[in-house]
């Protein structure tokens, strides 16, 4: 069926819910520093009833765990339709953002730049991956984005917590230049330049430099749990440690209290003699 720009294919009984994306798809909206998709291209939704035939359209070559693919050369879209449709509608947006961010620039990004766009345009940031990230930074892993980049094509738990730190990074570019500042680093990208050189001409910092200030934020506003974790190791230990003692006293009380039964009871002693 066609709806506009976009043409959506289904198995049987998903008719509907393929109309519903199609016309979603096709008043998708604006992306954050992008604007509308181009009203010249076509897009191409494929919704998959199941996960063997999600694997067999993408042919084997995502993770497990992914419910949706984009490939933006071909204007293509293919989406795990086995869930609830408000989920469904979620990932079409994420991968609409896909297709946004690489028709803008015109030429593959970072994988954590292409990631975290996606995610944060399609407003996946929720307090849910603000918790697993603060597992993450209480265990001790402080990633790199070349990483965080690994990690996207990891596994699942992995992922998770490399799609959360991807998002970090793309708000912290927009919390420093607002959706202006995205525009012109993909202006930048989109003329050529590396990303280090976007990063320099749009916010004026060296790529290291970005990323270093990058884990700090990550650190200072999402490692509360790090803290939490260490204050937590004292009071259980104190609490150990009370407990023992605690333990320790009830074991004299009951020794005290058997010598005490052993001793016979012959009534008050004598009065003593004036």
């Amino acid at each position: 069926m066609t709806v506009g720009r976009v043409t959506a294919v289904a198995w049987p009984r998903q008719e509907a819910l393929a109309a519903g994306l199609a016309d979603a798809a096709d008043r998708a909206g604006r992306f954050p520093g992008i604007g509308d998709l181009p009203a010249d291209r076509p897009i191409r939704l494929v919704l998959a009833p199941d996960r063997a035939r999600f694997d067999s359209l993408t042919r084997g070559s995502l993770p497990p765990w992914t419910t949706g693919a984009a490939v933006p050369a071909a204007g293509l879209i293919v989406l795990l339709a086995d869930g609830a449709p408000d989920r469904v509608r979620g990932n079409l947006r994420h991968e609409l953002a896909h297709l946004a961010l690489r028709w803008r620039v015109g030429r593959p990004v970072p994988r954590w730049l292409d990631e975290g766009y996606a995610a944060f345009a399609a407003g996946e940031w929720t307090r849910l991956e603000a918790l697993r990230l603060n597992v993450t930074i209480a265990r001790g892993r402080r990633m790199t984005l070349a990483e965080v980049d690994r990690a996207l094509r990891g596994d699942r738990g992995d992922a998770a917590a490399a799609y959360g730190l991807a998002t970090t990074a793309v708000l912290l570019l927009r919390r420093w230049g607002g959706d202006d500042g995205l525009r012109r680093l993909f202006d930048a990208l989109a003329g050529g330049a590396g990303f280090d050189s976007a990063v320099r001409a749009t916010y004026y910092l060296t790529e290291a430099d970005f990323e270093e200030r990058w884990q700090k934020d990550v650190a200072s506003r999402y490692g509360w749990l790090a803290g939490a974790t260490a204050a937590g190791f004292t009071w259980a230990l104190l609490g150990l440690m009370v407990a023992a003692l605690a333990l320790l006293r009830r074991r004299r009380d009951a020794e005290r209290r058997a010598r005490l039964d052993a001793v016979p009871w012959g009534g008050p002693p004598d009065e003593p003699n004036a």
